[in-house]
């Protein structure tokens, strides 16, 4: 076996960064800028977005509760959301997981029984369906909340500004290369 060094002259060596231009975000590749714009958009939709009122909505309401020994294990709401305490925490997730499984696709009370069946089955409980259980059909028929977005208050921010003389100087310099080429054509 043979130890080869190699000796590498430092002051002939240019750091990475001097070599490279720093280009604009307005003339990075299309699919670059899109990326970008949607990920900034979507930001600072984040901010200006209110959170519905869910506490009346039936689709929150509890679907069916597991009860093991007399004590309620696990909760679970018309979507399939289970609330269980840290001690039953592990044998509810794998319980879920495999009812996930079992159920691809399906989603509202359907989700809620396969889940309650699940955990009912692994800490050897029974399922007891609260009276605001919704059935499938009820379920898919009842709007689900929405966040809504407050755009006038987005329109004012600094931010939404920006993002819009991103998109003209981007708009700007697809034109100035349309023109180039068209040029050289």
């Amino acid at each position: 076996m043979s130890d080869t060094s190699y000796r590498i002259d430092l002051a002939s060596v240019k750091p990475l960064a001097a070599t490279l231009k720093a280009v604009s975000l307005a003339e990075a590749p299309e699919d670059l800028f899109q990326m970008v714009m949607t990920a900034k958009q979507a930001m600072l939709e984040q901010q200006y977005s209110q959170i519905p009122d869910i506490s009346r909505n039936p689709t929150y309401a509890q679907y069916a509760s597991v009860v093991v020994n007399g004590k309620v294990v696990a909760k679970i709401d018309n979507h399939g959301f289970v609330e269980t305490a840290n001690a039953t925490a592990g044998p509810c997730a794998d319980a879920i997981k495999e009812a996930d499984a079992g159920s691809r696709g399906s989603s509202g009370p359907e989700l809620a029984q396969a889940r309650a069946e699940k955990i009912a089955e692994a800490m050897h409980g029974t399922i007891v369906k609260a009276p605001t259980a919704m059935t499938q059909r009820a379920f898919d028929a009842t709007a689900q909340p929405q966040a809504t977005v407050n755009y006038e208050a987005m329109r004012r921010d600094p931010e939404y500004a920006q993002i819009e003389q991103l998109k003209k100087a981007h708009a700007a310099f697809l034109a100035q290369q349309m023109e180039q080429q068209d040029s050289v054509a």
